[in-house]
């Protein structure tokens, strides 16, 4: 059956008696960093000259800030050995596109790009996101930006959703605050925060991502990161800075190591698995202690100091060793922020505790991501005979123990994590199980089936 997002997969049970050589580690090659690949194309994109990015992700989702950029005037050439070359005139050269920007399904690129554009006297865009895209809201970076002065009108409706127009301007330095830990919210401004003159800041509880905060480090940028009376973070950012170009690599992402240590996890026996290359981020690592909670047996191993010199940020080996008793464990709070993206596939580690229940709370962020993520990972997991209790906010999940689970049919409805958990969740079912339109998992992590069915 095809959708919108490709053909459907058909998925057979992956685990069975002598699947795997015990002697011989299952070595998976981490995917690139959506999060900092977006970042390093917008930075090489505000500098003035070539700029080289190796290892990126080329996922739909980083594909989207690429083409954004390139009718910007930024030439982005993508080489055979899948690395960027990037040959900007500079953030003061860009021109305004003669077509409108289109963000696809890419809401860090909707956010981060509305702080360039916004900022960028005399450039005028209109911007546009697929249909799911459309539907998520602009107003969590819309509305700090226009308290610094940003021109963003939206078209065609009163909500602020895209499609939006925006009028960039010289905006005015501010002292601003959020009140949710959001890594795209303070992106968007600290980005705006480069070209305006003086110190531009925001106040926002702690636990986001701080991606940008280290590569306007890395960049040589007057960023500061300090700790607000109420135990909240402000960062600020003095202007105008120009970045001047760079080479660097991409580490592997956290959230998509975070499927195959699951996957690790849940096997009933088999030889230790080994996931090269991921991000050392305590900011993206909060789904390590959730395994480790669960009762995960799983080191990390750092990488040397020559491999880490190559890459933006640190990197490490995550090992994780099959075949334990999982326990319940708990999500809530501050931690919330830190494990976002991880959710439904710390949904499917849950699923597989030795019948105790975990408790998921806080996550009204869900309900508001690709889709519904809230709603769906419940769909998802009760579709495969996973008891699940679930409100506004919540999800409670009791784990079926030693047993597998049903075979089922999901609609992930295009959210690229809720394809790759019931991917997962299918490898311990009793019998066939089907995802439709598998295909928008290359929105993050294009080879994830190749991958997946290359260890059957």
């Amino acid at each position: 059956m095809t959708s919108e997002w490709g053909e459907s997969r058909m998925l057979e049970p992956l685990f069975s008696s002598g699947s795997f050589d015990n002697s011989t580690p299952i070595k998976i090659l981490c995917p690139a960093d959506k999060s900092i690949t977006h970042r390093a194309v917008i930075f090489a994109a505000l500098a003035k000259g070539v700029s080289k990015i190796g290892k990126p992700l080329l996922g739909n989702d980083c594909i989207s800030t690429v083409e954004c950029f390139r009718k910007l005037g930024v030439s982005i050439e993508i080489l055979d050995n899948h690395s960027l070359v990037v040959d900007s005139p500079g953030w003061d050269a860009f021109t305004s596109p003669k077509d409108s920007l289109y963000f696809g399904n890419s809401g860090t690129t909707a956010r981060l790009m509305l702080g360039v554009l916004s900022a960028s006297p005399g450039l005028v865009t209109e911007c546009y996101g697929d249909e799911s895209l459309s539907k998520r809201p602009m107003d969590r970076v819309v509305d700090p930006l226009r308290a610094l002065g940003a021109n963003i009108e939206s078209i065609n409706h009163a909500e602020l959703t895209l499609p939006l127009r925006v009028a960039g301007s010289h905006l005015s330095a501010q002292k601003l605050c959020y009140d949710k830990a959001s890594a795209q919210v303070k992106s968007s401004i600290m980005l705006a925060g480069l070209n305006i003159k003086g110190e531009t800041s925001v106040t926002l509880p702690k636990g986001s991502r701080n991606h940008t905060e280290l590569f306007l480090e890395y960049l040589g940028a007057a960023i500061a990161v300090t700790e607000s009376g109420d135990g909240g973070e402000v960062l600020s950012v003095s202007g105008p800075f120009r970045p001047s170009p760079f080479d660097g690599s991409v580490p592997g992402d956290p959230s998509s190591a975070a499927f195959f240590a699951v996957l690790a996890s849940i096997a009933p026996s088999g030889p230790k698995w080994v996931i090269e290359g991921v991000l050392r981020n305590t900011t993206r690592n909060g789904f390590i202690a959730c395994l480790k909670d669960a009762g995960v047996r799983l080191t990390l191993e750092p990488k040397n100091t020559d491999e880490n010199s190559k890459s933006f940020e640190p990197i490490m080996d995550l090992v994780v060793e099959p075949g334990r008793k999982l326990n319940g464990f708990d999500i809530e709070g501050e931690v919330v922020a830190n494990v976002i993206d991880e959710i439904p596939i710390l949904g499917v580690l849950a699923a597989f505790s030795d019948k105790q229940t975990s408790h998921f709370r806080n996550l009204e962020e869900l309900r508001v991501k690709e889709s519904d993520r809230l709603a769906k990972t419940c769909e998802l997991l009760e579709l495969a005979g996973v008891k699940v209790e679930s409100g506004a906010d919540y999800i409670y999940i009791t784990g079926v123990g030693d047993g597998g689970v049903r075979s089922f049919r999901f609609d992930p409805e295009g959210d690229h994590r809720l394809a790759m958990a019931a991917a997962v969740l299918a490898s311990r079912a009793s019998g066939t199980c089907e995802v439709l339109g598998a295909q928008c998992v290359e929105v993050s992590f294009p080879r994830f089936f190749d991958l997946l069915t290359s260890l059957g």
